[in-house]
């Protein structure tokens, strides 16, 4: 049986680099990190209640209280299903890693579940090439993920519905941190492509499980690739490349940029990030102007006689 310093989740927004850093501790010889099970969201589901109502929340707790179950005795025996598939995904391993892009959106309900039996390792992306990657990700699924759905719905533009839901996921993730700061790990995306060694240096540490990190890299990308559930890129990657500056620039449209950078701001700032200026949008009559002539540049329209 594994103790809760060798149980951990990675914690990021779905299209932070989460799947590159689960195959990277996969890598290591002491570390079973397998793609998304979908067990600890399906579990937060599962004991999720509804509490803006009179009376007592409505749910399995509650419910299973009723029938003289204390919370423990409800979580307990799930817990310990959960953890007992990940020991044998392991298949030998000492240490496990769970990664699952949607276990994010439920942190509320996951923290009372794992606080004290696992650790956590928190990963931070650029918040811009975050919103570029997940409209690439809803255009190859031709549908976004549930949870997404869910708290981008009602927002016009899928850009600032991303931002917005960006932004309420780092907060609950930072106030996460704050208030279990001695079993977490935070890194960040750019960090960990720029000086992976030192990264996954200090990463192995806070896992109990220091390694050389350089082995572990090279075995990340030879091999037998294990097929599942994650980042439908991954299978293309075939080593740790330093990120593209500023690729967002590339990847939004420039209206787009000008709604969400207000928005993301204070997250870009205080993970330590540049603000980027946002860029200005033309008035009315230049905005007719530049599209009557990109129409005729391109052969669609043609000038009046």
């Amino acid at each position: 049986m594994t103790g809760a310093a060798d149980r951990h989740l990675i914690l990021g927004f779905p299209r932070s680099g989460t799947t590159l850093l689960s195959r990277l501790i996969d890598a290591h010889p002491e570390i079973s990190s397998p793609p998304e099970t979908f067990m600890f969201s399906s579990a937060a589901r599962f004991l999720a209640e509804q509490s803006a109502v009179e009376g007592p929340p409505i749910g399995v707790l509650s419910g299973l209280a009723f029938a003289g179950f204390e919370p423990e005795e409800v979580m307990g025996p799930l817990r310990a299903m959960l953890f007992g598939w990940h020991e044998r995904i392991a298949a030998g391993k000492p240490a496990w890693a769970e990664k699952t892009g949607t276990d994010v959106f439920h942190l509320e309900t996951l923290e009372p579940f794992l606080s004290g039996h696992a650790r956590f390792v928190i990963l931070m992306r650029n918040p811009l090439d975050v919103i570029a990657s997940n409209m690439d990700l809803a255009a190859t699924m031709g549908a976004q993920l549930p949870e997404l759905f869910a708290l981008t719905r009602g927002v016009n533009d899928p850009h600032e519905g991303l931002a917005r839901a960006l932004a309420d996921r780092t907060e609950a993730l930072d106030a996460f941190v704050d208030r279990n700061s001695a079993e977490c790990h935070r890194l960040r995306y750019e960090d960990l492509l720029a000086d992976p060694e030192t990264v996954l240096t200090d990463l192995f540490a806070f896992m109990g499980r220091p390694t050389p990190p350089r082995a572990v890299i090279d075995a990340a990308f030879t091999g037998e690739r294990k097929i599942g559930l994650g980042d439908f890129r991954i299978h293309e990657t075939s080593g740790l490349v330093a990120p593209v500056k500023d690729g967002w620039r590339k990847r939004l449209p420039r209206a787009a940029a000008a709604r969400i950078i207000p928005i993301l701001a204070p997250l870009l700032e205080r993970h330590g990030y540049k603000v980027p200026k946002t860029p200005a949008q033309p008035g009315r009559e230049d905005a007719v102007r530049q599209f009557t002539l990109a129409a005729r540049m391109r052969g669609q329209m043609r000038p009046r006689d």
